[in-house]
């Protein structure tokens, strides 16, 4: 078993991994339980990624709306110039979180699969 894997996971939270809990987790059989909260995680990632794409589009359609009926005000342009590159950034966070999260959960499966194997 590989402790440094799962620290390395959990480094964001600054929590140490309790050691026995991990080894008797991987020591068991997973369930259908078991299966079904890994399917959970699997579609809470998406659908947080769905509500940033969505957060993002909101203020993207904003700022480019107040870009396109004030034209003459420099203030709103700015305004609405800046809304649009927080939208952008908005997306790229939530992407890049997404992924991460899509990772951490591959690597564990990748290490699960492995442990059943060598039963």
């Amino acid at each position: 078993m590989n402790l440094n894997f799962y620290n390395s996971l959990f480094k964001d939270n600054n929590k140490e991994i309790d050691e026995k809990f991990y080894q008797e987790f991987l020591a068991k059989q997973l369930i259908l339980r078991d299966y079904l909260a890994i399917e959970r995680t699997i579609l809470t990632n998406e659908g947080t990624f769905l509500a940033y794409i969505r957060t993002s589009l909101t203020i993207a359609v904003v700022g480019v709306t107040i870009l396109n009926l004030y034209p003459e005000n420099t203030t709103l342009q700015y305004i609405g110039g800046a809304l649009s590159l927080i939208a952008i950034f908005i997306f790229i966070s939530g992407l890049v979180r997404t992924l991460r999260m899509r990772n951490k959960i591959n690597k564990f499966l990748e290490i699960r699969n492995s442990e059943e194997d060598k039963k």
